[in-house]
């Protein structure tokens, strides 16, 4: 048993979970949509489209709208031998397995990236299209690589298979079906454009939780069965680790986490020594501005400007985190002056970055006051998700999921009445466009939805 734990939160469109610390603090903060909003992860049967050669990319229809890009580094999988341009990896028309590895930003109206050479992690193996090859985790003992070897060769024929070191002591009854499951999905024959495999988000929230003894909540209870029934088929260690959410509130509102994205979206970031953190994501990189603020108030300016740093260091550790920001972060901290403060600046940063489950790694304090961080894009980040340059501005997406996720809230209370949910046109239309999401809605609520052009989006209820 362990004092942290994580939560889930399904709701219309996909589903949410955090990690809570310890100290009741949430520390991470993952998304988990549909495939229907986010294709990131999933396995598509592609048709090559267009070979632009004088950029040495490609283009594929995914089917369902969904336009994927094939850079020349990535078509370069598929070839042996010299390459000259991207006419050499792939031609017009041809059909090929892709899986997509990223995704724009909202304000991007750009194709997803693709990649030729897929690989689907499950919770005990990683499966790779593209080579012939069993590997095991050197963490794993002896009577485990004994007791799936010859199970697992078979599999490995057309695809390489990487044993996890979370399949020691796991029946290898289960890892033999993720085996067969995902080696399945990879030796699919592409014919039309689509969809061939993708997690649920449900699954995608469970295989996301950490791999140690971490109580996982479940909110809801359909939800709850839901997850039991996937644990038990498929990931039955995770089963003693699952409980129902039994509190009165939404789970994201008892556990500080909507408060959390609040403050991560301002503007301003408060320190508790009365500074502050602007942070600006541009395409290029990520800008972190360490300002004094309040902070003089009964502190000598070296002082206040040794402390200010210091908290600022922390809350930009937690925000690349919380916010999952990823690629080139650029800190500017305030300039000090003070004897062994840039080393117990440095001291602090080195010692945190190792809290971070995603590689991190970072520079220096230059004669600038400015450190860089490099971290790992595993998605889009939480501001990327939530807001639209030039004006900042929610995207009609977000806004319309996060209506969807109150109303189903509200909708399943005992109070009477139609659901009634209310946004400005962008929202509504985006709504109305991807009816499906309406429909769940109703279906989970069992009330009459009714949509309405409003000034500010909201939802409630009104007596018939």
């Amino acid at each position: 048993m362990s004092d942290r734990l994580t939560i889930i939160e399904p709701g219309i469109g996909g589903a949410r979970s955090a990690d809570i610390g310890a100290d009741g603090i949430p520390t991470d903060l993952r998304f988990h949509d549909d495939t229907a909003l986010s294709p990131l992860d999933g396995l598509y049967a592609a048709r090559i489209t267009h070979v632009d050669t004088a950029n040495d990319m490609a283009f594929a229809d995914l089917g369902g709208g969904v336009t994927g890009s094939l850079s020349l580094r990535r078509a370069k999988l598929r070839v042996k031998g010299q390459v000259a341009g991207i006419q050499d990896c792939v031609t017009e028309g041809e059909r090929l397995l892709v899986q997509v590895v990223s995704e724009p930003n909202a304000a991007e109206a750009k194709a997803v990236s693709i990649s030729p050479r897929p690989r689907l992690k499950g919770r005990y193996l990683v499966v790779e299209a593209g080579a012939s090859r069993l590997n095991f985790s050197k963490d794993l003992p002896p009577r485990t690589i004994k007791a799936l070897q010859d199970q697992l060769t078979a599999y490995a024929e057309n695809t390489a298979i990487i044993v996890r070191s979370s399949a020691v002591d796991i029946a290898p009854e289960a890892i033999i079906a993720e085996a067969e499951r995902l080696t399945g999905a990879l030796n699919t024959v592409p014919e039309m454009p689509g969809l061939l495999f993708a997690y649920s988000p449900l699954e995608k929230a469970l295989l996301a939780a950490p791999d140690d003894s971490t109580d996982i909540l479940v909110e809801g209870g359909s939800a709850f069965a839901e997850a039991k029934q996937i644990a038990s088929d498929t990931w039955p260690d995770l089963t003693p680790r699952l409980a129902p959410y039994k509190g009165s509130e939404p789970a994201f509102e008892h556990f500080g986490v909507n408060e959390a994205i609040e403050e991560a979206l301002a503007d301003r970031i408060e320190l508790p020594s009365g500074g502050w953190i602007s942070i600006t994501e541009t395409p290029a990189m990520t800008v972190v501005d360490v300002n004094m603020g309040g902070a003089l108030k009964g502190r000598s300016a070296s002082d206040a400007k040794v402390q200010v740093n210091l908290e600022a260091a922390l809350a930009t550790l937690y925000h690349l985190r919380f916010q999952d920001i990823g690629g080139l972060v650029v800190v500017d901290f305030i300039d000090m002056s003070a004897r062994g403060a840039a080393r117990e600046l440095m001291t602090l940063i080195e010692r945190t970055v190792r809290e971070d489950r995603v590689p991190l790694s970072h520079t220096g304090l230059s004669t600038f006051g400015l450190v860089e961080f490099a971290r790992k894009r595993s998605g889009v980040s939480l501001r990327g998700r939530m807001q639209a340059p030039p004006l900042v501005r929610q995207r009609a997406s977000a806004v319309a999921i996060d209506l969807l996720r109150r109303g189903a809230h509200l909708g399943t209370t005992a109070a009477p009445g139609a659901l009634i949910v209310s946004g400005p046109e962008p929202v509504v239309g985006w709504i109305k466009a991807n009816g499906q999401f309406l429909d769940e809605l109703k279906q989970t609520t069992k009330r009459p939805v009714e949509l309405m052009l409003g000034s500010a989006p909201d939802v409630f209820l009104r007596g018939s």
